[in-house]
Order: structure tokens, then C-alpha cells, then sequence
């Protein structure tokens, strides 16, 4: 019986023979290419790490997306401890946004956690590919991964990109176990939930994905993978809307619906036919897309994501199964370079749309000089916002804004700006509403929507006086400004982590802050006060009677819902004085008013 001899990476003949092939100058570039393709995880890791540094040295900038990241970096950074942002839209909880990633930006910089997460997600995905055993051409796809997380990142979307990390952190642990562990599910359990949890917390966008790949496992009965990646994320949404609650619309066209709808039907028809999971998964994702179209929610236009993060790798991956220059061949690969210019166009888009003007970074000193003069501090400004969003970040540390950078809060909370009803006179009731004190109104093209308020206020309004103005800022004052605090109370600073503000007779105070069950009274420490507590005398009538309670530092509770449908927050002194008014994290959140406290007069 012959067999075969053992050879080597370049093709001689292992043996002990004595003759020697001259060397030649390719040798050494083949072993090196050889040693490179043995590390394919590697590799991939290299170069997303490469292609990410020079996304951070040539590309990057403070506008769109990051804007909104560096503001809550920012925010948590200097508040880590708060549970409400003042600085924006009234109030809103850090927790809406992300639970793990404005607390991780803040210690590692928005655009180095890019760097990170867009590096090991691309290794994740290759390390997929090459243990998924269905996958013929593993590099290739991965290195389609590589430009999604590219144009992920030119799209700044440095919150999703952490959870898509996480996510595939779980994806891996059920699809790339060890095999000398296949008995040991309990621990592929153990290590997926965590890291599908910490997905959702990172960015709930990356969670609904996770339950698509649940949804797929599941329908094909590999329930122990379904439930490892699906309830995680279940619990950690339904968590944190219990804590921290909020409410938005994120608009989606049906331009916008249209494309990811098309990559699954592609995917589910273009995919060999064993590939059940994967066709599964499109399934879903495609109904899931049509459902995010139909019905107003706070996904909208954020579930096109997961198609611009797999859709190449799925597709790439399918093309060896076509048979060359078939019919089916060609729709794969036309999809798949449609589909990549896609996704390509829209980072570039992203780049130059929301780039900054040169104004946001070396001329806002005397902007925010003038902002300080005027006391703006003590109320909440109206920045019209451009169209980088670059306010959100550079304004907020040093005053209240009336908007922000969130697209479903805005839609929520301020619809005139989107239902075609912005006039003169709903635009002042509007600043009215807002407590808006003065409006400021930058050089450049203005966002979507805020194109015809930037109008209305640079054709001039007689509410506004123009107070202060360069080439690159025009500031105005409001006539006769809602006060943020009703009286007998007097604002002296509304920072973006607590409110002060001065009482002048004991009794109720309204407070146009959208009430959180997190916002509590505190010392100049920032220590929480202590709650009111019923009285010795009611606690001895064992029932008999209403309880009555001492108030001795106030109090604050839900305000009834107005006209507008606002629920503002108000306060019950118990005697005059300077209040503070902030939204500690605590176990017993809050400094909320007993119902009979509300009830008296």
C-alpha cells in the first residue's frame, strides 16, 4: 500500500532528500502569505484595525451621530451619578439611550470605543465564517464585514457598533462552541445570555437584531440557542422601561423600508435552500421591516442596520453555491455590489452631510461669552439646529437646550417641527411651552427639520430681539419669557444635572421639567434629602383616619396632564428657600409626594 507524503505550506516533498531546489525571490513572499492565511481571525482583526485608524486620522468629525455620542459621554462623565439630563428636550433619562455605552465612551473616547468595537466585530464575524463549515470562502466574506463595519463607522454609529460587538459575542458562543464541549450546553447559556444582555444594554437596536437570530433558532428548534440569545435581551428592555421610562418616533419612508425588505427577499430566495437558519432569519427581519414601516415606533429607520451589517457577508457567502455566470450567479452578484454601494454611499453621505462647519469648532467662544452674559443658564436655550447636530454637544455643557440630538424625542415632544403647523404664533406658544428664554440661530444649513424655523427666525419675528450677532451667530432674547419655575419661585441656574431655584412662601411650584420618578431634592453636596414621613400620631391610629405626614425638606410629584399633554413636575415647599432639584441614582428613587401631601391646600 502506497501513501501519501506529508508536505509542506509551499508544495515540496517532506522527506529527507538531499536535493535542494534553488531559492528564488517569491519564496519568502510565499511564506509570509502562508503564515498570514494560518491566522485568518488575525488578519481580519488587522486589517478592520487598519481601516479604522484611518477612518479616526481622515474621517472622523463631531457632527451627526457622534455629536449626539459626545454629549452623552460628556454628560456622564461629569454626572455619573444622574439619572436625568436636563440638557436636553426638558429631560431625559442617560439610560434611554444606552445603558453601557455613554458610561464606556466617556472612559475610553467616542472614537477610540469605534476603533475597538469595529476591530473585534470584524474578527467575530471572520471567526463565524471560518467555524461555520457551510461557509466556502470565508475571507472574502470577512473581509465584506470589514467594509461594513467601515461605512458603520463613517456613519458614526459608535453606540450600535458596541452592541453589535456584544451581539456577536453571543452569536459566537452559540454557533463557534468548542466541540469538545457539545455536551456542556449549560455553559454556552451561561456565556451567550450575559454578552446578549450587554448587547441590549449597549444598544437596543443591536437586541431586536439578537432576537431575529432567536426568532430563526427557534422556528428550526434549536430552542437551547433561542432562549440563550433571546430572553437576555427581553428582560434588559423591559427593565429598563420600567426604571426609565420613554416614549418617540423614529419616521422610515418607504424608500428607506425598501431596501432592507428587498436584501431579505434576495437572501431567502438567492441562499441555498439547507441554509435554514439564515432564510429564517430573513423571513423575520423582512415582516419585522414591514411591521417597523407600518406602525410609528421607536425603531424606525434603525432597523435598516442589521441588513447594512450582514447583507454582504450573506450574500458573498452564498455565491460559491451558484453555478458560474447562471442566472442565479449574476443576481448574487449584482445584489451584492448594490448592495455595497448602498451601504457605501450612505457613509459617505453621512461624512458630508453632517460635517461640521468650521464655526462649531473655532468660533464658538464668543458665542457662548454672550450666552453666559445674558444669564442664559438660568433658563433653556433654543438652538436652531444644523444639520451636523453639532450643537447637541457643544452648547450643552454650558446651557439647557430646548432640543437636542435625539430624532425620536424631537418627533415626540415637538411635532409642530414635522406636521407642516410651525406659524408664527405656534412657534411662540411653542418657545412658551419650552420655557425658552433665547433663540440662536448659526450660520449654515440647518437639519430637516428645522428648515423652516431657521427660516421664520432669520426673516425676523416680533416676539425675538436680536441681541447679539457675527458672521457666524445670531443670538435673540425671547419677549417676556416663560419662566421655567412658576412663582413664588425664581430660577438661579438649571445646569444639565440639577436645578436651583429660590422660593418665596411656602407652597406649590410648577416646574416645566417632564417628570421622572428619578428627580429628588438634594443638598449643595448633591446628597438626597430626606423623604416626608408620616407622623407618629398617624402611625398610632393604626388605620383610623387619613395619614398625615411631616414635610420637612419638600417634596415633588407629577403634575396633571395640560392641554399639550405635557406632565410637568411640581414642587411642594414647605417653607421658603433655596431648592435643589436633582436625579440621583439611589435605591428608593426619588423624592416623591405622599397622595394626601398632594391633596392638601
Amino acid at each position: 500500500m502506497t501513501t501519501a507524503e506529508p508536505t509542506r505550506a509551499d508544495g515540496s516533498s517532506g522527506t529527507g532528500t538531499d536535493t535542494k531546489e534553488p531559492q528564488t525571490g517569491e519564496q519568502p513572499a510565499k511564506d509570509l502569505r502562508s503564515r498570514v492565511l494560518r491566522h485568518p481571525v488575525l488578519l481580519t482583526g488587522t486589517v478592520a484595525g487598519a481601516v479604522h485608524i484611518l477612518w479616526f486620522f481622515f474621517f472622523a468629525n463631531s457632527g451627526g451621530d457622534i455629536a449626539a455620542q459626545d454629549a452623552w459621554a460628556e454628560f456622564v462623565g461629569r454626572h455619573p451619578d444622574s439619572a436625568y439630563n436636563l440638557a436636553w428636550y426638558g429631560g431625559m433619562h442617560p439610560v434611554s439611550y444606552s445603558v453601557v455605552s455613554p458610561y464606556l465612551m466617556s472612559l475610553l473616547g467616542v472614537r477610540t470605543t469605534m476603533m475597538i468595537v469595529g476591530t473585534v466585530s470584524a474578527a467575530l464575524t471572520s471567526l463565524i465564517l471560518y467555524r461555520v463549515k457551510a461557509v466556502r470562502n470565508p475571507l472574502a466574506c470577512s473581509f465584506a464585514g470589514v467594509f461594513a463595519f467601515l461605512c458603520n463607522a463613517l456613519s458614526g454609529r459608535v453606540t450600535f457598533g458596541l452592541g453589535t460587538m456584544f451581539a456577536l459575542g453571543a452569536v459566537a458562543a452559540v454557533f463557534c462552541w468548542p466541540h469538545r464541549w457539545r455536551y456542556k450546553r449549560w455553559a454556552k447559556g451561561v456565556v451567550a445570555a450575559p454578552l446578549a444582555g450587554l448587547a441590549t444594554a449597549a444598544s437596543p437596536v443591536a437586541g431586536l437584531f439578537l432576537g431575529v437570530v432567536a426568532a430563526a433558532l427557534f422556528l428550526n428548534k434549536r430552542r437551547p440557542g433561542a432562549y440563550a440569545v433571546g430572553l437576555a435581551p427581553v428582560a434588559v428592555v423591559a427593565l429598563s422601561a420600567w426604571l426609565f421610562p420613554f416614549s418617540g418616533t423614529q419616521p422610515m419612508s418607504v424608500g428607506t423600508a425598501s431596501l432592507p425588505v428587498l436584501f431579505s427577499v434576495v437572501a431567502f430566495f438567492l441562499v441555498p435552500r439547507d441554509w435554514h437558519t439564515v432564510r429564517t432569519a430573513a423571513a423575520v427581519y423582512g415582516v419585522g421591516t414591514v411591521l417597523t414601516w407600518a406602525i410609528d415606533s421607536q425603531i424606525g429607520s434603525n432597523v435598516s442596520r442589521l441588513a447594512m451589517i450582514v447583507g454582504g457577508v450573506v450574500l458573498l457567502a452564498a455565491l460559491p453555491y451558484a453555478v458560474p455566470r447562471s442566472r442565479k450567479w449574476y443576481a448574487l452578484v449584482l445584489a451584492f455590489v448594490a448592495f455595497n454601494f448602498w451601504i457605501g454611499y450612505k457613509g459617505v453621505d453621512d461624512i458630508i452631510r453632517t460635517a461640521p462647519t468650521a464655526s462649531w469648532t473655532r468660533e464658538l467662544a464668543p458665542l457662548i461669552n454672550e450666552l453666559q452674559e445674558v444669564g442664559a443658564e438660568r433658563g433653556r436655550v433654543e438652538v436652531v439646529p444644523a444639520s451636523s447636530h453639532r450643537e447637541a454637544s457643544a452648547l450643552a455643557p454650558y446651557v439647557n437646550l430646548a432640543r437636542g440630538w435625539n430624532r425620536q424625542a424631537d418627533m415626540e415632544r415637538n411635532p409642530l417641527f414635522y406636521d407642516d403647523s410651525l406659524t408664527d404664533d405656534s412657534y411662540r406658544a411653542w418657545l412658551d411651552r419650552w420655557a425658552v428664554s433665547y433663540v440662536v440661530l448659526p450660520k449654515g444649513r440647518p437639519d430637516n427639520g428645522a428648515d423652516l424655523e431657521a427660516k421664520l427666525v432669520e426673516r425676523g419675528l416680533p416676539y425675538l430681539n436680536h441681541l447679539w450677532g457675527d458672521a457666524n451667530w445670531q443670538l435673540y432674547e425671547v419677549q417676556d419669557p416663560m419662566p421655567l419655575a412658576d412663582p413664588p419661585a425664581v430660577v438661579r441656574r438649571a445646569s444639565a444635572n440639577e436645578l436651583t431655584i429660590e422660593v418665596k412662601t411656602a407652597g406649590r411650584v410648577l416646574i416645566r421639567i417632564p417628570y421622572s420618578r428619578w428627580l429628588a431634592l438634594v443638598d449643595e453636596k448633591g446628597e438626597s434629602m430626606d423623604r416626608p414621613e408620616e407622623t407618629a400620631a398617624s402611625k398610632a391610629r393604626d388605620g383610623d383616619g387619613p395619614k398625615e405626614f411631616t414635610n420637612p425638606h419638600g417634596c415633588v410629584f407629577r403634575a396633571e396632564k395640560n392641554a399639550e399633554g405635557d406632565e410637568w413636575t411640581e414642587l411642594l415647599a414647605p417653607r421658603p428657600g433655596t431648592y435643589r432639584i436633582s436625579a440621583p441614582y439611589q435605591v428608593r428613587p426619588g423624592t416623591p409626594c405622599p397622595e394626601e401631601l398632594r391633596d392638601e391646600d
